[in-house]
């Protein structure tokens, strides 16, 4: 189960990333490195968030 959170965590951080950079066309530098970290923590809450409540389920 350790396994599949990790490729999870890694596909969403990637795909968060993405689209940061997507949405940051023309942005400054500054703004996109700003963003992309909101956004990648964001995805790392969510997923912390839903390795808590699969715990709670499981254990």
């Amino acid at each position: 189960m350790k396994n599949v959170m990790v490729t999870a965590a890694a596909a969403a951080v990637g795909m968060a990333v993405g689209a940061a950079a997507v949405c940051a066309g023309g942005a400054s530098h500054r703004q996109i490195r700003r963003s992309i970290r909101k956004v990648a923590r964001g995805a790392e809450k969510a997923m912390m968030d839903l390795d808590r409540m699969l715990e709670r389920y499981t254990g």
